[in-house]
């Protein structure tokens, strides 16, 4: 029996969106459960006092209570309200019409006419209003016509059995009803306590979520009042608790201050109201310890959702002076850090400049001794003439290559649209020589035109192909110069049919002159 009550009281109830609809529905079962219950209750009273047609009309009323029940497991909640509300009043109407206007079966259109507060929300006014309405009316068109309806009166001794049949059932509704609007009324207190509590949860929370944030920030109202203020904002808490409710110029009169500066504090809050969007600034100013200080100030208004209100207004200050001297540290070591840069390419050049001659000297000097005497001198000592003057051109060439790493990376090569086809047949031209020593062949085609340095992809291109002329071991070498397109970017190859580097020494590939 429990649970066959559970089912009724709980039909319809899985369509709820939330605890609130889920309670109304349970509502509407409870007063669906109490009506049956009443309405068997009549029935087997007009069978027991023989009043046929009140009894048929029950019946059909019944039936028409559990096509409602039916509609509240289909979910059509405010259908089947709707439904119950009309059926009852024409069931009332009928009633009072067949049985005679004298059996007060007419008052009970001013109970049903009640029933509408039980049934539907306070916002759902215009349904409230239509479920009296629909009792109401009826009822005042029964008194005003009251003479044409007692011209169809059953006789009196009739209608006094439906009078006393009856007057159980009408105070078994009034206690029913007033018993429905108190639960109600009881679930509505129990449902604000439990938001209330639920509130004071969520905003005690997000006070502890803006405590945590290292950002002072405040809130005010449409009058420019504090009505919140986290620690960061203000680290004195009685200070924190005087000044809400406050407005900037009382807290400058507290503390006696100039009064301009309450409005120029201000000036953002009311530029965010007058944009309607969050307005930020970076303000420099000078604390009371005398100390130079830079923050970031930011408003931002909330609105309703057509923002034809403002609910409050966010004001926040984030102190950036330690990114500032930071930044500044940064230009500063970047400026320093270039000018060293530019010392140490002077010195590179200058030493490359000034070793250059001397080795060039060095190994004109040894030639020249060479000849000069190469009849008194024996073969080791021509070899190792020859082997010092090797090293000396090894040495030239190393001061070179270390001059030309070091401007290699120098960002100040101008940017141009580079035919690389173009390119690489200079590179070809310019090493004609070793190609045609070597019976080197060059392959190259479908180069695109890119935007680059043409130096820095000219001197890459040139090391590339010159060592994979000049070190390939093949008695015929073959060098591809290619490239395929990605989705971002483009991948150059230069490939030769030499014996390769093995994969231990890939890593080292490139380390600086390895």
């Amino acid at each position: 029996m429990g649970q066959i009550l559970q089912r009724i009281v709980n039909a319809g109830a899985y369509k709820a969106n939330t605890a609130s609809e889920r309670k109304d529905i349970q509502g509407m079962n409870i007063a669906w459960l109490f009506l049956m219950v009443i309405q068997v209750g009549s029935i087997i009273k007009f069978v027991t006092s023989s009043l046929h047609i009140a009894t048929v009309g029950a019946i059909v009323f019944t039936c028409i209570m559990l096509g409602v029940h039916m509609l509240m497991h289909l979910g059509k909640i405010n259908l089947a309200k709707i439904l119950i509300i009309s059926t009852m009043n024409v069931h009332c109407m009928v009633m009072a019409y067949c049985l005679g206007i004298r059996t007060h079966i007419i008052d009970f259109l001013l109970i049903i006419a009640i029933i509408p507060l039980y049934l539907f929300q306070t916002s759902q006014w215009k349904l409230i209003l239509g479920g009296i309405g629909l009792s109401i009316v009826p009822y005042a068109g029964f008194i005003l016509f009251r003479e044409q309806f007692e011209q169809i009166d059953l006789p009196r001794n009739q209608q006094l059995a439906i009078d006393q049949s009856i007057a159980w059932l009408m105070m078994a509704s009034i206690v029913a009803l007033i018993y429905l609007m108190y639960r109600k009324n009881k679930n509505y207190e129990i449902s604000a306590q439990q938001n209330a509590d639920m509130l004071k949860a969520q905003k005690q929370l997000y006070e502890q979520i803006l405590e945590r944030i290292p950002i002072g920030i405040v809130t005010f109202d449409k009058d420019l009042r504090y009505t919140y203020i986290n620690s960061a904002a203000v680290k004195d808490e009685e200070a924190r608790a005087w000044m809400l409710g406050k407005t900037n110029e009382e807290y400058f009169r507290m503390r006696k201050l100039d009064v301009s500066g309450a409005s120029k504090r201000e000036e953002i809050l009311h530029e965010a109201i007058e944009r309607q969007e969050s307005v930020e600034r970076e303000e420099a100013l000078v604390d009371r310890h005398g100390k130079h200080r830079t923050s970031i100030k930011g408003a931002a208004p909330v609105y309703n959702d057509d923002k034809s209100e403002l609910l409050t207004l966010i004001g926040y200050s984030l102190d950036i002076t330690s990114i500032k001297d930071a930044e500044r540290q940064v230009r500063e070591y970047a400026y320093e850090l270039e000018r060293r840069n530019e010392e140490l390419q002077h010195f590179v050049y200058a030493t490359s400049h000034d070793l250059k001659s001397p080795l060039r000297n060095i190994a004109s000097h040894l030639q020249i001794l060479q000849r000069r005497n190469k009849e008194n001198l024996d073969g080791e000592s021509l070899e190792l003439i020859n082997y010092t003057v090797q090293s000396v051109k090894h040495l030239n060439q190393l001061i070179n290559d270390i001059y030309q790493y070091s401007v290699a990376d120098r960002n100040d090569k101008p940017t141009e649209t580079v035919n690389l086809i173009n390119v690489v047949s200079t590179i070809v031209n310019d090493h004609r020589a070793a190609i045609t020593e070597r019976n080197a062949k060059m392959e190259y085609t479908n180069l695109p035109e890119l935007k680059m340095a043409p130096s820095h992809i000219s001197m890459v291109l040139t090391n590339l192909i010159s060592n994979a002329i000049k070190y390939n071991q093949a008695e015929h070498p073959i060098v591809n110069v290619y490239s395929h397109e990605s989705d971002t970017e483009y991948v150059f190859t230069v490939a030769d049919n030499g014996i390769g580097i093995s994969e231990e020494y890939h890593k080292q590939i490139f380390d600086i002159f390895r």
